[in-house]
């Protein structure tokens, strides 16, 4: 499916030389100051943005915890402070990296080596499934910074980055999970340079990994990438969260380094 289309870059060439230069920026749809949501006075850490079944939105803040986005406020739903403990079978080893909505006040979350199932109206927090498998070496760890839904096939995705106990970079994988389960049902090589900081499912277009201001196209059974769509026009620096707003047809992204959530219109981008 093509929402739009590309917008490439233009070439002056002057005798050898060839100078890029890059297209006029173009204002989003809509943006939130994170900073000024959160009344917060200094730098935050935003890592995540869910869109739930009823249109509300939801933004994770790595160490604030769980906040509802009210227009350009932002209301705590589950603090830090309060998050429910897993119980000692699957301890939390943060710090949490992404989430997305799976159901009314439901939410799958990472953290490092484990994701799990938040509830937000029970006041529960479930391991869910893992994604160090067993078999790995205990001196490697993963992290994985993105997670997505695919509500049709009813399973999560991660794209974990293996480290080894020197913090060494070793491999990168996208794995799938049955939501009703947590079993591993899906593992691919992704390449090298793979490291996503936000992810998300769309239909007829597959898993779109985001990292920097790019949107790339994973395709799992190729284990390949394709460049959709470069997001630094709207003012995005690092892709941190991804949701789409189905009423608004707008791609919802969370930006860490400039703090601000940001809505593109969905006929302005490549997918």
């Amino acid at each position: 499916m093509r929402t739009g289309l590309a917008i490439g870059l233009f070439v002056v060439i002057t005798g050898c030389a060839q100078d890029e230069v890059r297209p006029d920026p173009e204002p989003p749809l809509g943006r939130v100051d994170l900073r000024a949501a959160m009344q917060a006075t200094g730098d935050i850490s935003p890592v995540g943005i869910a869109i739930a079944p009823d249109g509300q939105r939801f933004v994770f803040e790595e160490t604030a915890g769980l906040y509802r986005l009210d227009g350009d406020v932002a209301v705590a739903v589950v603090p830090m402070s309060a998050m429910p403990d897993p119980g000692p079978t699957a301890p939390i080893k943060l710090p949490f990296t992404d989430l997305v909505a799976i159901g009314p006040n439901t939410f799958a979350m990472t953290a490092i080596g484990d994701g799990y199932v938040l509830d937000t109206t029970a006041m529960t927090l479930e391991q869910r499934f893992c994604y160090l498998p067993d078999e790995t070496p205990r001196s490697l760890t993963q992290r994985t910074d993105g997670i997505a839904y695919d509500a049709a096939s009813g399973k999560l995705y991660a794209q974990p980055n293996t480290y080894d106990a020197a913090g060494v970079f070793q491999y990168a994988q996208v794995a799938g999970y049955v939501l009703a389960t947590g079993e591993d049902v899906e593992w691919h090589t992704a390449g090298t340079d793979v490291a996503a900081t936000g992810m998300i499912s769309i239909p007829d277009v597959g898993l779109v990994l985001g990292q920097g201001s790019r949107l790339t196209r994973f395709d799992r059974f190729g284990g390949t990438s394709e460049l959709l769509d470069d997001l630094e026009r709207f003012g995005v620096r690092s892709i941190d969260g991804l949701a789409i707003d189905a009423a608004a047809g707008t791609l919802v992204v969370v930006d860490k380094e400039t703090d601000t959530v940001f809505d593109i219109d969905l006929a302005r981008i490549t997918l």
